[in-house]
């Protein structure tokens, strides 16, 4: 394959949501990266800047005008990887259908400049069923070109996509039917597809950069530190780690609770309600709450810490999870979803959900287990899994049975 055209549904920008869909952006550069004969376009329309919503709104006014101003544009990630930008003002789309044809438009004007700079892509990959998958679906009416859906909704599809009979609503059902290839990152989101009665998309998880996360040896500091790094939030069970950290302070014996410490990392302003929950359990003395922390800063984290945990409420994958790996530490996470395929008795203990009693029980444990994971062995049980070759090897399997299809029997 000559020429690979992404259209990720969601993407990183500032000054908002600067992570928000880095790994689809990662996963662009390593694919060029593992092929550099392979030329790469990701397909921009300013994801999330421009998005007229009341909530984005209220957190970066100034962030959803800039797309009023702004032109398009081309930028290289690499020789062989390019962005593609068409800046597009949407809302909601069941309001004039969220500005659906611009970002159609958008999208068409960017296969257009690519085409023209790579000739024809081979393949449209679009990642999430809405809206990329359905831009994807109508490029591919037009161009006969192959499309395949990766989907990363968690839990699929969100309660916004589904009909008033609890049905699947068609922007998403159509995309995945048609679609030459499905790819979900969990087998918790491909079954969550299957059930409504369509294809079960194969599972293939996110990458991390590999190259970016060392394992470190195991720490012989006398302090025993739990980290937890996440938006923080509910739906991201902080308010259930605190209950589980006061649990696990009454239920274990003086001489290990002096040795605790829990790192929870996440943006400052969002902290102090928990905070204040910490002081009112009795536990604020063993929390610290560093704040927000750059891309950069995050390696040494995991590798300062003993065992992270993610007490999540849902969770489409858990791409932390798959770092902490790399660093060679073991997990605790809850059957939210994702973590179901990542955490296992080689490298750590589920939970359910929404259960500190069980959560504070599972750090007791880490708490005498946890040195004595081989962080070598977890190193190498990432890169099985989750590494760049791994995962661009797994996605080559898909693009080469879709071309082999495609070749053999006329378009839809």
């Amino acid at each position: 394959m000559k020429h690979l055209f992404i259209i990720p549904s969601w993407y990183p920008h500032r000054p908002c949501f600067p992570f928000e869909g880095l790994y689809l952006r990662e996963q662009a550069e390593a694919i060029g990266q593992v092929h550099p004969e392979m030329n790469v376009t990701l397909s921009l329309w300013d994801q999330g800047r421009g998005d007229w919503s009341l909530g984005h709104l209220r957190r970066s006014p100034g962030c959803v005008l800039l797309p009023l101003a702004a032109r398009p544009i081309e930028n290289a990630l690499a020789k062989n990887v390019i962005e593609q930008r068409k800046p597009v003002r949407t809302w909601n789309p069941k309001r004039f259908g969220g500005n659906r044809q611009g970002l159609l438009a958008a999208n068409r004007r960017n296969l257009e400049r690519a085409t023209t700079r790579w000739g024809a892509p081979e393949i449209l990959h679009a990642h999430v069923s809405y809206p990329a998958g359905w831009i994807a679906m109508t490029l591919s009416r037009e161009r006969s070109i192959p499309y395949v859906i990766t989907e990363h909704m968690g839990p699929f599809p969100l309660p916004y996509y589904t009909m008033g009979d609890g049905s699947l609503n068609p922007l998403l059902r159509e995309p995945l039917e048609r679609a030459d290839a499905t790819i979900a990152v969990s087998p918790t989101t491909a079954a969550q597809v299957a059930a409504f009665g369509l294809p079960a998309p194969r599972f293939i998880p996110n990458l991390v950069d590999d190259s970016r996360y060392h394992a470190a040896p195991a720490r012989t500091d006398p302090r025993f530190t739990f980290l937890t790094m996440s938006a923080l939030n509910d739906e991201k069970g902080i308010g259930d780690l605190l209950e589980a950290i006061a649990l696990l302070r009454r239920s274990v014996p003086p001489s290990d609770a002096a040795r605790l410490r829990f790192r929870i990392v996440g943006k400052k302003e969002d902290a102090a309600r928990y905070e204040a929950s910490a002081a009112r359990l009795g536990i604020a003395d063993l929390i610290e709450w560093p704040g927000f922390l750059g891309r950069d800063e995050a390696p040494a984290e995991f590798q300062a810490c003993d065992c992270y945990v993610m007490p999540s409420h849902h969770e489409s994958f858990g791409i932390v999870l798959a770092e902490a790996l790399a660093c060679g530490r073991p997990l605790i996470a809850t059957r939210s979803g994702g973590p179901e395929a990542i955490v296992n008795e080689g490298n750590g203990l589920l939970v359910p959900v929404q259960r500190p009693d069980e959560l504070a029980r599972a750090m007791e444990v880490m708490l005498r287990r946890a040195r004595g994971f081989d962080p070598g062995a977890l190193r190498a049980e990432f890169m099985a899994r989750y590494s760049r070759p791994a995962v661009v090897g797994a996605l080559d399997a898909v693009y080469a049975d879709v071309l082999a299809r495609a070749a053999t029997r006329p378009r839809r």
